[in-house]
Parts: C-alpha cells; structure tokens; sequence
C-alpha cells in the first residue's frame, strides 16, 4: 500500500506588510506600553489576586504577561498599579504558555491605561 504526501506551502508576508495586515484586522489600534496592573478573579468562594504588566495596549484592551493561569473567557477585574482604577475585563486569548493573556475591556475605555491614543 503507498502513500502520497502532498505539502502545501503558505507564504506569509514579511515586514512592514505583514505588520499592516494586521493593523487592519484589529478593532483599535495597538500601543506598546509596560503598564504594571492587578488582576482580581473570583474561582469557587474564593478571590484570586495577581500581578501583570501590558506587553501592548489599545482602547479597548491589551496583551499582558499575568503571573497567574487565567482560563479563556474568564470574567476579571484589573487594578491599575498607579491610579488606582478598576475596570471588568474578559480574558479573549491565551497563549499555550498560559501567561499570556488577551485581555478585553467590558467597557472600553480609553483612560484607563493613563496613556494618550
């Protein structure tokens, strides 16, 4: 019995294209920023704290490094390290290393972050 293996390649843009496709593809545009913050979850009866530091933010979320597991979809308070603001957020993404987290605003808002878009 044989076997046939068909590859099939995919180009994948490189540089300044590739960074524009995505520009398009996002809702808000993108921030790099290291904006230090708390996270708050409740899991069972309990409320879990950690911290996190945005890798890249927009006005109505970011992409973080979270020193906890948070599962996708979770429901979560952040807590803005310096002024001290709350906002309700959702975990939208997770990486596979489970620290980094896509996090989106309930309600966008964009002083949250304390920076200018």
């Amino acid at each position: 019995m044989a076997t046939e293996t068909v590859l099939n390649t995919v180009s994948i843009p490189e540089g300044k294209a590739f960074e524009e496709r995505w520009e398009k593809l996002r809702s808000h545009r993108r921030i790099v920023s290291r904006v230090k913050f708390q996270v708050e979850w409740e899991e069972g009866a309990e409320r879990q704290q950690a911290n996190g530091v945005t890798v890249d933010i927009s006005k109505s979320g970011c992409l973080a490094v979270v020193g906890a597991g948070l599962p996708l979809r979770k429901r979560v308070r952040l807590i803005h390290s310096k002024s001290g603001r709350t906002a309700e957020a959702q975990v939208v993404w997770r990486d596979h290393e489970a620290w980094d987290v896509g996090l989106e605003l309930i309600k966008p808002d964009p002083s949250f972050w304390g920076v200018k878009f």
